[in-house]
């Protein structure tokens, strides 16, 4: 996992936060999964609904994946990141 944690430190410091965040806004379009930016941090969420009968008043659950901020120009990826999304992530980004 350390080298997905690299390899992605590495893509988020060749820009600013809002151009990672634009980037992985239109690369997880029509995906299960979102992203916000607050700040100098950008969050990953896997959004499932959940409950409701027959697809009336579900409500939607969002799981957070990963979450990457830039603090004093040094890349900060938060503990509990989403081995499996970082690697998801990575391959995205890898095809650019």
């Amino acid at each position: 996992m350390d080298e997905q944690i690299t390899r992605l430190k590495n893509w988020v410091s060749h820009g600013t936060m809002r151009q990672f965040y634009t980037e992985m806004q239109a690369k997880l379009a029509n995906t299960e999964y979102t992203v916000e930016l607050s700040g100098d941090t950008v969050t990953f969420y896997r959004v499932r609904k959940e409950g409701g009968f027959l697809g009336l008043f579900a409500r939607r659950v969002r799981e957070q994946l990963l979450q990457v901020s830039r603090q004093n120009d040094q890349i900060v990826i938060a503990e509990g990141a989403n081995p499996e999304f970082l690697q998801y992530v990575n391959g995205l980004l890898k095809q650019h």
